[in-house]
C-alpha cells in the first residue's frame, strides 16, 4: 500500500472528506489541515454541519508547520502528499517538509483561474476537476496536469424512499433573484411543484427522494458535483450541457443517461420527463448504473492512485533525499 499524507480543510460535505474515505480503503492515509471552525461555517451559512466536523490525524491551528512536525509519527516518509481545495487557504507545510511528489486536486478552477495556475506551480502533478482547464494548464506549467471529474459516494447519494412527493427537487444555494438559477427555477415553478432546500449529506437525500425529477445548475458551465450524486439517487436528472458532460453519459438518444436542456428548452424538457415516467425512471436507472460502475469517489482514488505510482516510479531519481525539483520534463 501506498502511503499518503493528505491535506484538506475538514468540512463534512466536501470533496476532500469523500475522497479520505475512498483512499484509506486502497492506501495507508495521514490526513492533516484545519477543521472548519464556527465562525468558517456561520460565514457559509453552514452551522448544520458542525456536529458533524471531525479534526484531521494532525490537526493544525496556528502554527502548521511545527503541528506538523510534531505530529508526525517517527520516521514518517509518504510515498506522495495530496492537497484538495475546499475554499479554505492555509500555510501548505509539507511542501518542503518531503521530497516525495506533491500533487493538487483543485475544484473551482471556473472561479479562480489565475489564483489557482499560480497555486499549481508549487506541486508536481495537478489533478483538476474541469476540464475547460487541462489543455491550458498543461502547456503553462510543462508538468503532469490529468482531469479528476468529481463524483458521487454511493453510501451517502443513494435512492430513499419519501412519503412526499413533488414534481421537481434541487439543493443548493440561491443567492439572488437576478441569478439564471433562481430565474430558472421560478420558470418550472410557475407550471410546476418545485421544491428547494439548502440541505447536505443523508438530509440531501431524503428530501430528494421526494421529487420525480431532480434539477441542476451550473454556476459557470462546470461539471459540479450535483450531477453525479443526482444521478447515484437513482432520479432523471435535468441539467445543462456543460463541457465533459458528454465525455462521461450520453446525453442524446434512447440510451440516454440523464436529460439536457438549455434556457429554450427547460420547460418542455421538464414536462417530458415528467410525462413520459416509464422512460424517464429507465433513463434514470441507466445513470445511476453509470455512476455506480464509473464515477463513484473509490473510482476517483484508484486514478489517483494509479498516476501517483507511475510519476514516483518515473521520477525515482528526481525524489531523492534533499529538495524537491519542480519540473517532469522526461513525464
Amino acid at each position: 500500500m501506498m502511503k499518503v499524507l493528505l491535506s484538506y480543510t475538514s468540512i463534512p460535505h466536501t470533496t476532500g472528506m469523500y475522497l479520505e474515505k475512498a483512499l484509506r480503503s486502497y492506501s495507508e492515509v495521514l490526513t492533516c489541515g484545519p477543521a472548519a471552525d464556527e465562525f468558517c461555517l456561520s460565514r457559509w451559512d453552514l452551522m448544520d454541519l458542525l456536529p458533524k466536523v471531525r479534526p484531521h490525524d494532525i490537526p493544525f491551528f496556528s502554527h502548521p508547520y511545527m503541528e506538523l512536525v510534531r505530529g508526525l509519527p517517527a520516521g514518517y516518509r509518504p510515498d506522495f502528499c495530496l492537497f484538495i481545495e475546499t475554499g479554505v487557504h492555509y500555510p501548505l507545510a509539507f511542501l518542503e517538509l518531503f521530497s516525495c511528489p506533491k500533487a493538487c486536486y483543485l475544484i473551482d478552477t471556473h472561479l479562480h483561474k489565475e489564483s489557482h495556475l499560480a497555486f499549481s506551480r508549487s506541486f508536481d502533478v495537478v489533478f483538476l476537476a474541469q476540464k475547460s482547464y487541462v489543455e491550458e494548464f498543461s502547456a503553462s506549467l510543462g508538468r503532469p496536469v490529468f482531469w479528476l471529474p468529481l463524483a458521487a459516494d454511493p453510501e451517502i447519494h443513494k435512492p430513499c424512499l419519501s412519503s412526499d412527493s413533488f414534481d421537481i427537487g434541487f439543493c443548493g444555494s440561491l443567492s439572488s433573484p437576478s441569478q439564471p438559477r433562481s430565474r430558472r427555477l421560478k420558470r418550472l415553478a410557475l407550471r410546476f411543484d418545485v421544491r428547494f432546500k439548502r440541505v447536505f449529506l443523508e438530509e440531501m437525500s431524503g428530501f430528494l427522494g421526494g421529487a420525480s425529477v431532480l434539477f441542476n445548475d451550473a454556476v459557470s458551465n462546470d461539471l459540479n458535483m450535483r450531477v453525479f450524486e443526482s444521478l447515484a439517487m437513482g432520479k432523471p436528472l435535468l441539467t445543462p450541457d456543460v463541457l465533459g458532460l458528454s465525455d462521461l453519459f450520453s446525453i442524446t438518444g434512447k440510451d440516454a443517461e440523464l436529460c439536457v436542456y438549455n434556457d429554450e428548452t427547460l420547460v418542455s424538457q421538464a414536462r417530458l420527463l415528467l410525462e413520459r415516467r416509464r422512460e424517464s425512471l429507465e433513463m434514470a436507472s441507466r445513470g445511476r448504473e453509470k455512476v455506480l460502475t464509473a464515477h463513484t469517489y473509490h473510482h476517483r482514488a484508484k486514478k489517483i492512485l494509479s498516476v501517483m505510482e507511475e510519476v514516483s516510479r518515473e521520477s525515482s531519481g528526481i525524489f531523492s533525499g534533499g529538495k524537491r525539483h519542480d519540473a517532469y520534463s522526461d513525464l
